[in-house]
């Protein structure tokens, strides 16, 4: 919102659903390198910032599977990147004209009418 002088306020960012967040590469191979040099999974998860039964069970699951990759999730991969959701939310309410399938084709060329109404749900994109 902005108010008479011009001034927009930045937005504030919402918290994450949950605490939880994957393990980088680099934290992966700092776990690693630390535990081969340390052999103390205290040490480590004080020097990495994470709690120990994360280092114990990232360990664990290192040994158990001989690699450091995660395991693929269940689900349908997301047609659209952050980015392309991001645009196509801004396009929606600036364009209150255009029709479903031009937005679409210029917007979204790779996704359905469906995916434009399902990412846009409080945002109707119908002439």
């Amino acid at each position: 919102m902005v108010n008479r002088s011009g001034y927009a306020p930045p937005q504030k960012r919402r918290p994450p659903k949950t605490s939880r967040r994957e393990m980088t590469d680099v934290e992966k191979a700092m776990i690693i390198a630390f535990f081969y040099c340390l052999r103390n999974i205290t040490l480590v998860a004080q020097i990495i910032g994470r709690p120990w039964t994360t280092i114990k069970s990232f360990l664990a699951r290192a040994c158990e599977r001989q690699s450091l990759d995660n395991i693929p999730r269940p689900g349908r991969p997301s047609l659209l990147s952050q980015r392309q959701r991001r645009t196509l939310i801004r396009a929606a309410k600036s364009n209150r004209k255009m029709t479903r399938s031009d937005f679409r084709d210029r917007y979204a060329p790779g996704a359905s009418l469906s995916t434009g109404n399902k990412k846009n749900p409080g945002v109707s994109v119908l002439p």
